[in-house]
């Protein structure tokens, strides 16, 4: 028999990827039980409405999001715990990135490739949904361009010389994050969609370096 936790991740993984295509506001409990292949009455069992669940989505994802100890049905969180927890994970993400300095390209791009993997469908949903929390889309804008600045840095040390890097800093990140999200959870294109991870990363690899080292 399933138990709550194993219903949980159905959701969490029906909810995320509807939320992208077709949208937050276009999906209805309905269509997450059916993609969870669960009873509408589950869903309302453990999440109050769409907006805790949506809530729940992004409490998943960060560190640390689990709902040990939980009362159901798990009810909206208050906007300034979501904002504190995202700010604090952003924050923790970006302290690594400048203390690791020491690590090869290699090394690096694999930890990216780690971060969007995990963060991949939060950072998709905020993309197709910015006003279901404008504060959450804000921090994400700005963790994007903290990305850029931070590879586009490691590039200039790898590369002397290059010109513009932190424009080559978008590129790398925008590459990697097309094939962790994107091509996963919002592309038309199904047939690479769930290609090995380690295949993938060895391919990005060698395009990036062909174009840096």
């Amino acid at each position: 028999m399933m138990d709550d936790n194993e219903k949980l991740a159905r959701i969490y993984a029906a909810a995320s990827e509807l939320f992208i295509q077709p949208g937050y506001h276009d999906t209805q409990m309905q269509m997450i039980a059916q993609r969870a292949q669960l009873a509408v009455g589950t869903l309302y069992r453990l999440f109050s409405s769409k907006e805790a669940l949506l809530d729940h989505v992004f409490l998943t994802t960060l560190p640390a999001g689990d709902d040990a100890g939980a009362i159901y049905p798990l009810r909206p969180v208050d906007p300034r715990e979501l904002v504190r927890r995202t700010e604090a994970t952003y924050t923790a993400w970006n302290r690594q990135l400048a203390t690791e300095t020491a690590l090869s390209f290699d090394e690096r791009l694999t930890a990216l490739f780690t971060a969007f993997k995990r963060y991949g469908r939060y950072f998709l949903i905020l993309e197709h949904n910015p006003t279901v929390n404008p504060a959450l889309t804000a921090l994400y804008r700005q963790q994007r361009q903290a990305l850029y600045q931070q590879v586009g840095e490691l590039l200039r040390q790898t590369v002397p010389g290059l010109q513009d890097p932190q424009r080559h800093g978008m590129v790398v990140v925008d590459l990697v994050f097309w094939w962790c999200a994107h091509k996963r959870y919002d592309s038309f294109e199904t047939e690479m969609a769930h290609a090995d991870d380690e295949e993938m990363l060895a391919v990005v690899r060698e395009v990036l370096h062909r174009c840096y080292q």
